[in-house]
């Protein structure tokens, strides 16, 4: 008998143990000119398929060109029964003259975004999102998002690096407790660029590491194909990129307290070049020599009509569970009047007291907090600094974000 309760126990614990983690999935895909018709294709339903296929927690996207594209990957691509993905700010880009802008998706019922921005250089956009993890002990995680010029030789290697430099100086804004993605499609041809060695320099505010730690040559190496992402495609097309797979130019990268703790880590071995089998060196990924028993046939035929890139993907592990669990962030609340605030702020919720507002900056810090808002109360926003903040609006087992404007 004694031994069957140790049995029972150990399930017990066994079980306990699985409900306490939850499970963060992260996917970062250069789009190629999306929502833009290729080759007489329209591509939704290729886009569709691969992100149902992985159904990331953190979706990252580059190549994206317009505000309805982003609109039909929120309400099509991305849609499901529960309605669980919401999406940043789409704005066009402020650097350069390039048309092209990056984009974050998330799963609120992990997530919230608290914070957006982006950072300007003089080819494109670097955006910054600050994502909340919807756990007891909420984690913070600041996901940039970046495209960097393409191309070899000297002058496009050092466009890169000034990109990336703005980057790396924007993580001494960040809170040493909170955890970095630094995810997109970065062009780079080998280890030893300055762009790559300014990522993971460990002299930087934030320290960075590259999960899978791949030094060396990145460009036409058959010893790197199970991480190669360029080009799904070996014929020549005006529109895809040709050559077949044999560059490792999309990347995730993150910060190194992802590797050192069990609070919020990087699962070991999940970094993976989505849709690639490993035996696709130089191969269209629609090749019938790239099958295997990861990705199939019908997956690997929508990455081929989809994208010149393939997608990367890894998981983050927390060993605490959800605080808000689905289905329950039913609160109805709305700004007064204007979003666009001088002195006053006055919120209207369906929850007459007791609810709980906080206001976050554009550095996901909390500059003003309210335990017990009631209904219609003004507050006073006079001394916050002119700029885009965000409102979370909670209640138990109820939260809403919302946006205003301070301005003088």
């Amino acid at each position: 008998m004694q031994q069957k309760v140790k049995y029972a126990l150990a399930v017990l614990l066994m079980a306990m143990t699985s409900y306490g983690q939850t499970s963060i999935k992260v996917m970062t895909y250069n789009l190629l000119h999306y929502p833009e018709v290729i080759e007489n294709i329209d591509r939704k339903d290729d886009l569709r398929y691969v992100l149902s296929d992985y159904n990331p927690d953190i979706l990252m996207v580059c190549e994206l060109e317009t505000a309805a594209g982003a609109d039909e990957i929120i309400n099509y691509c991305l849609q499901t029964p529960d309605n669980r993905y919401a999406a940043a700010s789409f704005t066009p880009n402020h650097s350069g003259s390039y048309p092209l802008q990056q984009m974050l998706y998330f799963n609120t019922q992990k997530f919230e975004l608290i914070a957006e921005t982006y950072l300007r250089t003089y080819v494109r956009d670097i955006n910054h999102y600050t994502l909340k993890l919807l756990t007891q002990t909420p984690d913070t995680i600041d996901v940039y998002i970046a495209h960097l010029k393409a191309s070899g030789g000297t002058t496009n290697e050092n466009e890169r690096l000034d990109m990336v430099n703005v980057m790396t100086n924007d993580l001494q804004n960040i809170p040493a407790s909170h955890y970095v993605i630094f995810g997109g499609d970065f062009n780079l041809y080998n280890s030893d660029e300055p762009a790559y060695q300014e990522i993971i320099d460990n002299t930087n505010a934030i320290v960075l590491k590259d999960p899978i730690n791949l030094l060396g040559n990145w460009h036409n190496n058959y010893d790197i194909r199970s991480y190669v992402t360029q080009s799904t495609h070996t014929d020549y097309s005006q529109d895809y990129v040709s050559g077949g797979l044999d560059d490792r130019f999309d990347f995730l990268i993150l910060s190194e307290n992802l590797f050192n703790n069990s609070h919020l880590h990087y699962v070991n071995n999940s970094y993976k070049s989505y849709g690639n089998n490993g035996n696709c060196f130089n191969r269209a990924i629609n090749s019938s020599d790239c099958s295997g028993t990861a990705y199939d046939t019908t997956l690997r035929n929508h990455l081929y009509t989809m994208s010149d890139h393939l997608p990367v993907v890894l998981t983050l592990e927390s060993n605490q569970t959800l605080h808000i669990k689905e289905g329950i962030s039913n609160l109805h609340c709305h700004i007064i009047g204007s979003n666009v605030v001088r002195e006053q702020l006055r919120i209207f919720t369906d929850i007459l007291s007791n609810t709980k507002v906080t206001i976050y900056n554009n550095l996901g810090q909390a500059v003003i907090n309210n335990e017990n808002y009631q209904n219609e109360e003004y507050i006073n926003v006079s001394s916050l600094k002119n700029g885009l903040y965000w409102i979370q609006v909670s209640y138990p087992n109820s939260v809403k974000t919302l946006k205003f404007v301070k301005t003088d």
